[in-house]
């Protein structure tokens, strides 16, 4: 994969999307495995690109 770009989902989302509901889902956008982190109440990963809220919800 070339360069990553970080993705911050904020608290206003995070309330609504479960960990493991957003890894599949970005696993079906990228097709590979993205690790998600929780880091002060927001959810943290590398995408290939920035994620719309479209597309994870």
């Amino acid at each position: 994969m070339g360069k990553l770009v970080e993705n911050i989902i904020n608290p206003d989302v995070v309330g609504y999307i479960r960990k493991e509901n957003l890894e599949a889902r970005l696993k079906s956008l990228f097709r590979c495995d993205i690790q998600v982190r929780h880091v002060n109440e927001r959810f943290v990963f590398d995408a290939p690109r920035l994620v719309t809220r479209d597309e994870i919800e």
